[in-house]
């Protein structure tokens, strides 16, 4: 017996019978109270949104703007220029045409640049040549102020040593500063006396010195071979030849200053190379500082002192005054002149009548 024959049908998945699944209620205390069971509303499913993209099929649009038909394809015949991509081709293909006068001004720039740039270096080097030739007087003058410095240091020395080995009073007297003033000075201390002549073993400090903005002092300290250390203060002349200072050199006094404070000579007025400073010893004729200005007068290798006075209102006391205050107050080498009044009771007093020099040298020739 021939079976029966069956239709066919697709049965879909969404009707198969799918597991129940456990649900599990929840609930809460406001539930509870109102004694309803909780429903919870079914949220519709979504329909599942395409992530195709969407090209337009081939008959919507047209890629080029003549296409050739399958039968211009099959028979593959030449194809027309004219009627393959028509509107191509029509708007020029050459750029835009710069105009020359960019060039031009382009040109010009550069060839300034160009001059510009030369000019410069002609200047530089003009800068270098000048350079180089002050460079070399520079190095000339320096080396030419070195051989001066040089020469007269060699004359320097040869001065001092010169100078230590005379045993002549004229002789030492021409090697002299102001020979014409010192000449009689030095007969009268060497009368009677050798001078001991005393090679120069070495130089110890030679320095210049600047005396009332004179540059043409130097200090000398040399060493003598009998190992005495001694300094002499030497002039550079306008020649150019080195003269020592001879006052200076031996501390020239009229009279001994130890010998002038224990005789006290009156009616006469001498020199004297002291070192001064302010002091306040009033007493006898000099009792009234309101009236007198009182200082402390000592000399070089002497043991005694001196209080020199000078009224306030004489411009010596102003001028000494500004000395030891130049001096931060400290004590100064001067030169000044010094009287005794006949008749004076103090022991220890005298007037200073003038200050001759500032410093120990004279610079100048004192007034006779």
């Amino acid at each position: 017996m021939a079976r029966k024959k069956r239709e066919l049908k697709l049965t879909p998945v969404e009707n198969a019978i799918r597991p129940r699944l456990p649900v599990i209620r929840l609930k809460n205390k406001k539930m509870e109270e109102s004694g309803k069971d909780p429903h919870l509303e079914v949220v519709p499913e979504q329909p599942q949104v395409s992530t195709r993209l969407q090209v337009p099929v081939h008959e919507q649009f047209q890629i080029r703007t003549h296409l050739p038909g399958i039968e211009s394809l099959i028979k593959g015949g030449p194809a027309l220029p004219e009627h393959v991509e028509a509107d191509w081709g029509k708007q020029p293909a050459h750029p835009q045409s710069i105009p020359w006068g960019w060039f031009l001004l382009l040109g010009l720039l550069l060839g300034g640049a160009v001059i510009w740039s030369l000019s410069r270096i002609r200047q530089a080097d003009e800068q270098v040549d000048q350079i180089l030739v002050s460079t070399q007087s520079t190095l000339a003058d320096d080396a030419k102020e070195d051989l001066e410095a040089a020469q007269l240091i060699d004359r320097i020395e040869a001065a001092t040593r010169s100078y230590f080995q005379t045993t002549d009073a004229e002789t030492l007297a021409s090697r002299s500063r102001q020979p014409e003033r010192v000449t009689p000075l030095i007969t009268r201390h060497y009368a009677g006396k050798p001078i001991p002549g005393n090679p120069v073993l070495r130089t110890l400090l030679l320095q210049p010195l600047t005396l009332d903005r004179r540059a043409n002092f130097w200090m000398h300290s040399v060493e003598l071979e009998n190992h005495e250390s001694r300094n002499v203060i030497l002039e550079i002349l306008d020649s150019g030849e080195p003269k020592i200072d001879w006052e200076t050199f031996v501390c020239h006094q009229p009279m001994k200053w130890d010998t002038f404070a224990l005789e006290r000579p009156t009616g006469v007025s001498l020199d004297f190379r002291v070192y001064l400073e302010q002091d306040h010893f009033f007493s006898h004729e000099f009792a009234d500082s309101s009236q007198w200005n009182c200082f402390h007068l000592t000399a070089l290798d002497s043991e005694e002192t001196l209080f020199g006075y000078v009224k306030k209102t004489d411009p010596v006391a102003a001028e000494l005054l500004a000395l030891l205050d130049q001096n931060a107050g400290k004590n100064v080498a001067v030169i000044v002149r010094v009287r005794l009044p006949e008749g004076l009771q103090s022991r220890r007093g005298i007037i200073i009548e003038r200050l001759m020099c500032p410093h120990w040298i004279y610079l100048d020739a004192p007034e006779a």
